[in-house]
């Protein structure tokens, strides 16, 4: 028996009996479903599927919570977007408009008010950079500082600004929070977590007792009051990837350990998540690097291991899931201490 579970990410688009049946035969343990790709609709049948095709699968889903993602592609363009190193783009605020070939729009009102020339706009995680070049009436002008591609609904970082205050629960996250609780949900997970207040205004909207809530930790505000958000949260989720645009990259390895010896100390449940398998997503074969950071992952203690795009669009989420199962179980096997 595994002491470290495994948790993987299904999108709406692939969750099939097929598919979930094969991923719990590769060891997974339990299901991440994203609110910020789903509605209410696709929660119930998403669920219902789950539990068919994997009976005692724990399912998790994580809310928007108050954050700032770009806006859906424009379906002329497939699923995403190609964008070169130095090319020049047009940054606004949109709810409704989709992104183009040139113009990438952000679901905040008026973003220009907030960016000054010299900023940088982080996108996906960072895996997308833009220097922002000009402030126009209604738009930034930015170049791509590298070359990547851009999704629908990707996660927008700007760092070094203060943006207006975003309410703890969005109208969106009220809506799919009531369907979670209708279907009965293992845990919420809340994205963005500032300070305790954030996670009492989730558990007000709560109306299934049994639902744990966890808080994610992404932000600097999360890690500066991560004591007193423990408290009131049944757990805590380190989101790397969110986490490595308010901290500098190499500071992420110490702020996981803090957290999770935190969860330890507390009694209270751990997950660590982002580019545990990235190259997996498509390689059929991890780096070095990235089994070791599963093996350090579970020496540290952590409860569970979420895999995210190496399931949700990845070529080969089942060689990823038994990447990490046989990466924990060679290294429990070792009953080397928790660091």
């Amino acid at each position: 028996m595994r002491r470290t579970n495994i948790m993987a990410t299904v999108a709406d688009t692939r969750c099939t009996p097929e598919f979930v049946s094969m991923l719990h035969g590769a060891g997974m343990d339990s299901v991440r479903i994203n609110s910020a790709h789903v509605n209410p609709q696709s929660i119930a049948s998403m669920v219902k599927i789950i539990r068919e095709a994997a009976p005692g699968v724990r399912i998790l889903m994580d809310t928007k919570g108050p954050e700032i993602r770009t806006t859906n592609v424009d379906s002329r363009f497939g699923e995403a977007i190609a964008v070169a190193e130095g090319s020049r783009w047009n940054i606004g605020s949109s709810v409704d408009s989709p992104c183009i070939s040139d113009t990438i729009y952000v679901a905040m009102e008026a973003v220009h008010r907030y960016v000054k020339p010299g900023m940088t706009v982080l996108v996906d995680d960072g895996d997308l950079e833009f220097l922002v070049e000009e402030v126009k009436d209604d738009h930034l002008v930015a170049s791509a500082q590298r070359s990547g591609s851009l999704g629908s609904r990707k996660t927008v970082a700007i760092p070094g600004v203060e943006l207006p205050p975003l309410p703890a629960v969005s109208e969106r996250d009220r809506i799919n929070i009531a369907a979670a609780c209708e279907v009965g949900i293992d845990v919420i997970a809340h994205s963005f977590v500032r300070d305790a207040k954030d996670i009492e205004a989730l558990r007000s909207v709560i109306t299934n007792p049994s639902i744990e809530v966890y808080a994610k930790i992404e932000c600097a505000e999360a890690v500066e009051n991560m004591e007193e958000i423990l408290e009131v949260s049944d757990g805590l989720l380190v989101a790397r990837g969110d986490l490595g645009t308010a901290f500098p990259l190499p500071q992420i390895p110490m702020l996981q350990l803090r957290i999770l010896h935190l969860c330890h100390e507390k009694g209270k449940g751990s997950i660590v998540s982002t580019q545990m398998l990235h190259s997996m997503i498509s390689k059929p074969q991890p780096t070095r690097a990235e089994v070791s950071d599963i093996a350090l992952a579970v020496m540290e203690g952590a409860d569970t291991l979420l895999l995210t795009g190496e399931t949700a669009q990845g070529a080969y989420p089942r060689a990823a899931v038994e990447v990490m199962r046989l990466t924990i179980e060679d290294t429990e096997r070792c009953a080397i201490p928790r660091i």
